[in-house]
């Protein structure tokens, strides 16, 4: 497995996208009936520069769920084209202006939601305690997981 923090496409079993929610309105999104995510926001670097189309991805979100959504795992899909420089120019469903025009890339997805995620409560009752966004929460997009870690994971996802 990749040490440091360095990712490595031969160790690479997901990416996966982290949600503030105090950043970005999911309870409003959520309440317009989107259940699909199409593109995300993601930091320019060597990890969205490898982020390719058929790359499985999971959908994060983090906080402590005063927003009524749990820590933890929202959705899973793929990577549909790689990452792309992008200015934010609409409002959408960021909370605050300054939140979007921080984005400087983004990457297009498919990502259906769950009705109920995977809480990092059940993972962690469940053994998995090691992914780097639990040990690493603040971190910028995109995370990962091995490829040892998403087949322990992979029992847990609807």
């Amino acid at each position: 497995m990749a040490t440091g923090g360095s990712v490595r496409r031969s160790d690479l079993g997901a990416w996966l996208l982290k949600c503030n929610p105090t950043a970005w309105d999911l309870p409003g999104f959520w309440a317009a009936g989107e259940r699909r995510l199409t593109s995300w926001a993601v930091r320019p670097g060597y990890r969205s520069a490898m982020m390719r189309p058929t790359d499985r991805v999971l959908w994060w979100v983090s906080g402590d769920g005063r927003t009524g959504f749990a820590r933890g795992i929202w959705g899973l899909g793929q990577i549909v084209a790689e990452a792309e420089t992008w200015v934010e120019d609409e409002a959408g469903f960021w909370r605050e202006p300054s939140a979007r025009h921080g984005i400087r890339a983004r990457v297009a997805v498919d990502i259906p939601l769950f009705e109920e995620p995977v809480t990092d409560a059940e993972l962690r009752t469940s053994g998995i305690g090691d992914l780097e966004v639990q040990r690493q929460p603040f971190a910028a997009n995109p995370s990962w997981l091995s490829r040892e870690q998403l087949v322990r994971l992979e029992d847990l996802l609807p």
